[in-house]
């Protein structure tokens, strides 16, 4: 047919259109990709670069009917269908796609990249579960794709298991270490999840990739912003003093640096410093932030919890008379007062604060066993029974 027509082979009109799209210039691959087309219209390929310059163009329709026009000469063609799912993708047509890859996959059940297509589409309109089941399908079908493991992340991320995705994140990266997508969502799992310093650094990694991309720009600088913030240094301390105790108190030291007045940064380095069984330094720490906040309930009652910890009863109640006097309806508040005037052998006020307690917390087993254990002690059995029975 080429021949008769007196037109040149269709590959090498489709060399023309790509690199003539290489260099930037569309019209010119427009030209030679529309001409490939009319020269053989049973070449996919030749659709495939005409949709990708239309697109280029900005000329959404004209997509539309090439890729149309395309399945209807190419039926079953994978680099096609691909793309027109891709384009209701990126055009927002999400049950559109949905539908037209469930009729797909319907003749090809098997194929992994419809799989990860359906994936994309159902985790962009919310049905995460689905969207896991689609993903792992596909990665039974295809276990060497970044692209499957990179959704598998996103999936499980916004799923709230973020430790789960970045594993995922991290295998799609170990497959494909180029691969600038991958590279963004492990960048935005690690933000998300507190870790700004590593966050930061894989955002100059895909920057290295793309160096034009502008949104991972806007990221770079507003993570860069976020970590000369206290308020966002203090959270990524919380954030990882679990897994990384020493980067946590680094943070900790440089958010009371930057605001050395922050109630927050005292409490929350003193909490860490409690957890880590430092319990003196922790006092020192939290008595500082409630004495900056004395309207703050939260520095009075860890105050008050370190040092019954450490049997300094008499200095605790203070604080637990502050506690009570902001947040009155605490029922914690009042049982663990109670017990500090147990060991102050003052039974009746403590027996006032158990009341309290179960009174705000019906069912509040250990406060109504404590409370029973007074009332057995005051010699009052039926009583001390029937909080007992509320106890088991």
């Amino acid at each position: 047919m080429s021949g008769a027509l007196g037109i040149e082979p269709v590959w090498q009109f489709i060399a023309r259109a790509t690199s003539a799209r290489g260099t930037g210039d569309f019209q010119e691959a427009e030209f030679y990709a529309r001409k490939a087309v009319l020269a053989d219209p049973s070449v996919s390929a030749a659709y495939v670069i005409l949709c990708e310059v239309l697109e280029k163009l900005g000329k959404k329709e004209s997509v539309e009917t090439c890729l149309r026009q395309g399945l209807a000469a190419c039926p079953g063609d994978v680099a096609l269908t691909s793309l027109s799912a891709q384009y209701l993708i990126k055009n927002g047509r999400l049950d559109d796609a949905e539908v037209f890859l469930r009729r797909v996959l319907a003749n090809d059940p098997d194929a992994a990249g419809y799989r990860l297509l359906l994936a994309v589409v159902l985790q962009q309109k919310g049905d995460l579960d689905h969207a896991e089941e689609s993903v792992r399908r596909a990665l039974l079908l295809d276990d060497q794709s970044s692209d499957i493991y990179s959704m598998y992340g996103v999936i499980l991320w916004k799923k709230g298991r973020p430790e789960e995705a970045i594993r995922y994140i991290t295998r799609a990266l170990e497959i494909k270490p180029n691969d600038a997508n991958a590279q963004l969502n492990y960048a935005i799992i690690l933000e998300s999840s507190g870790k700004l310093v590593e966050a930061e650094e894989e955002y100059r990694k895909t920057l290295d990739l793309r160096p034009d991309w502008p949104e991972v720009k806007e990221r770079l600088e507003r993570i860069r912003s976020r970590r000369n913030n206290p308020r966002e240094t203090l959270k990524q301390a919380n954030a990882i003093k679990n897994g990384k105790p020493e980067e946590a108190e680094a943070l900790y030291k440089k958010a009371l640096e930057m605001e050395p007045s922050s109630a927050e940064a005292y409490n929350d380095y003193g909490v860490f410093l409690w957890e880590t069984k430092r319990v003196l330094e922790a006092e020192e720490l939290l008595k500082k932030a409630a004495e900056l906040k004395a309207d703050w309930v939260t520095p009075q009652y860890n105050s008050a919890i370190n040092l019954t910890n450490q049997g300094k009863f008499t200095e605790a109640e203070i604080y637990f008379k502050r506690t009570l006097g902001l947040y009155p309806g605490f029922a914690e508040g009042h049982f663990w007062y109670a017990n500090v005037l147990i060991k102050l052998h003052r039974a009746v006020d403590a027996e006032e604060h158990y009341k309290k307690a179960v009174e705000i917390k019906p069912d509040f087993k250990k406060a109504h066993e404590n409370y029973a254990s007074l009332l057995r002690v005051l010699g009052r059995t039926a009583e001390s029974e029937e909080h007992m029975k509320k106890a088991v």
